[in-house]
């Protein structure tokens, strides 16, 4: 006789501060900047973007809200998502170093273009690193990334004692660029000069072509001020020094001469072509979009003109300073080490390790006006006081001409604890993942474990209907699942289904999203309220603790 195995969802219900506070309203706004400090371990949802760990910072700007993540600068680079994570590993421990030398590069430096606007140490872009934060965990294969960055933990490039400049590109197309060809008028860095990169052919973009009919071009040109008059002739790139780099471009229309640099055409292009012709440009290509990544995506390009064809033959993606990405990976599979890989692209440089972790704040997003915020936090203002304790749910921040930052609760903050089970499959098969819609009237933190193993990490819902997971026991069986739903002192309600656990493959279990909010339903919530106060089911009895 098989004994009955018992499921518990607990249901960690929003409660402010103390019993006696638990009725009050959050306030309408508050002094900026403020502050999200996680309770738990589990990461923020910033709605649009991506979930991060560490402490988000909400300011309000001229140009609306700023958002940014504060957290420790190993935690950072394992949000970063600049390669594929199924690379080599010396290759993604070779990103990883250079990763972490920029980071401190840049903190070492009085910040500079956004970060300098707005306050923050570093933006999430490509024009810094990039940055999705706690997503890279659920990404496939991100646990090979994790491991780059704990097992190179602390190591840095150094020239002289001192982090470099550790720019990095995606592929050079067959050498990379002195910086002072791609960064004209900075200063001189001895250890960012030009090398050979030979090991880069398995990049889609080692070498690119992209075609514009006269026409196309010419309406690109005159809608960026460049073709004022004529029609457009012909197209050309200058030879002289090296061709490839950043060559003169010389537009003929009838008697008119116009000469640009590549990287001028570049930009105009990058900016207008999409919009103007997007079924277009960017062209198609072997990538994984199956576009490429720009409409030119570098200035080391040759043009030439054929009857009514402007032909842009490329090489290579990105500025062509320093590392190489794709380099890196064709060293890494020839057999070269992390090390090997970064003192070849960094002349000159050696790799260390450097004690002291520190803190880094990464710009995620400005100039909004308004920014949803999901997650389990406290929300703390200027002047270091925690305004609301224990938010829960989805709360919505927006920017006041004052400066103050006004504060908009989730629905159900206010409404009687309640939790109801409002639909679940009779049977599921062993091992797969089952959704339970359940009735929440407040927001809630949502745990899902069985008896006797470990629990996965809670999440959190807001209030109305919603699906929750349940991973199915490998053993069949029928299974009584139960919902508890706790509000502190306030107290507790309780719901419970009973699943039936089938082996083989006989039925198939819906897939749950991990992070479901259920986003409606909120009368069932308060038809919910009305049976809790008619009695809810009863089955402590039935509980093993």
């Amino acid at each position: 006789m098989r004994c009955a195995r018992f499921i518990l969802i607990m249901v960690s219900m929003a409660v402010l501060v103390s019993p006696a506070t638990a009725a009050m309203r959050p306030p309408k706004s508050a002094s900026g900047p403020l502050r999200l400090v996680p309770r738990g371990d589990a990461p923020l949802s910033v709605a649009g973007l991506h979930d991060y760990y560490g402490t988000l910072e909400l300011a309000a700007a001229s140009d609306g809200l700023v958002v940014s993540d504060r957290l420790g600068l190993e935690a950072y680079l394992l949000g970063l998502n600049e390669v594929p994570f199924d690379w080599p590993p010396e290759a993604l421990r070779a990103q990883a170093i250079a990763a972490r030398t920029y980071a401190l590069w840049t903190l070492g430096r009085e910040p500079a273009g956004a970060a300098a606007t707005y306050g923050f140490d570093i933006c999430a872009s490509v024009d810094c690193q990039v940055f999705t934060g706690a997503d890279v965990a659920r990404i496939a294969e991100g646990d090979r990334w994790i491991e780059a960055v704990r097992a190179t933990s602390g190591q840095v490039v150094l020239h002289k004692g001192e982090p470099i400049l550790a720019r990095y590109h995606s592929t050079s197309g067959g050498r990379t660029l002195d910086n002072a060809d791609a960064f004209a008028g900075e200063a001189g860095y001895p250890y960012l000069k030009s090398v050979a990169s030979t090991t880069e052919q398995g990049s889609p973009l080692y070498r690119w072509r992209v075609t514009f009919s006269l026409r196309d071009l010419e309406e690109i040109l005159r809608a960026a001020g460049w073709q004022t008059q004529g029609r457009l002739k012909e197209v050309h790139t200058v030879p002289g020094g090296d061709d490839f780099v950043d060559p003169k471009v010389v537009l003929h229309s009838g008697r008119a001469r116009i000469v640009r640099r590549a990287q001028e055409l570049r930009e105009v292009v990058g900016r207008l072509a999409p919009a103007m012709f997007p079924l277009r440009y960017p062209s198609l290509a072997a990538t994984s979009s199956g576009r490429l990544p720009e409409t030119l995506p570098s200035n080391r390009l040759s043009i030439r003109t054929m009857n009514d064809t402007v032909v842009v033959d490329g090489r290579g993606w990105g500025h062509g300073v320093g590392m190489s990405q794709w380099g890196a990976h064709g060293m890494a599979t020839a057999g070269a080490t992390a090390e090997g890989i970064l003192t070849h692209y960094y002349t000159g440089t050696r790799v260390a390790t450097r004690g002291g972790e520190g803190a880094i704040e990464v710009g995620v997003l400005t100039g909004s006006s308004s920014v949803r915020v999901r997650g389990a936090f406290d929300i703390v203002d200027a002047a270091d006081e925690v305004v609301v304790g224990h938010a829960l749910g989805t709360w919505k921040f927006s920017p006041e001409e004052s400066g103050s930052i006004a504060i908009n609760p989730p629905r159900g903050l206010q409404l009687p604890l309640s939790v109801q089970v409002v639909d679940a499959p009779k049977r599921v098969r062993s091992g797969s993942r089952a959704a339970i819609t359940i009735s929440l009237s407040r927001p809630a933190r949502v745990l899902a474990f069985s008896l006797g193993r470990s629990g996965p990490a809670e999440v959190v819902r807001n209030a109305g209907t919603g699906r929750i997971g349940w991973r199915a026991p490998e053993d069949p069986g029928r299974y009584v699942v139960a919902i508890e739903a706790r509000a502190g002192p306030v107290g507790s309600k309780r719901d419970a289904v009973t699943i039936l656990v089938v082996g083989g493959s006989q039925v198939e279990a819906p897939f749950i999203p991990p992070e479901d909010a259920g986003r409606s339903g909120l009368l069932i919530a308060l038809l919910a309220i009305a049976l809790a106060a008619l009695g809810a089911r009863a089955f402590a009895g039935t509980m093993k603790r």
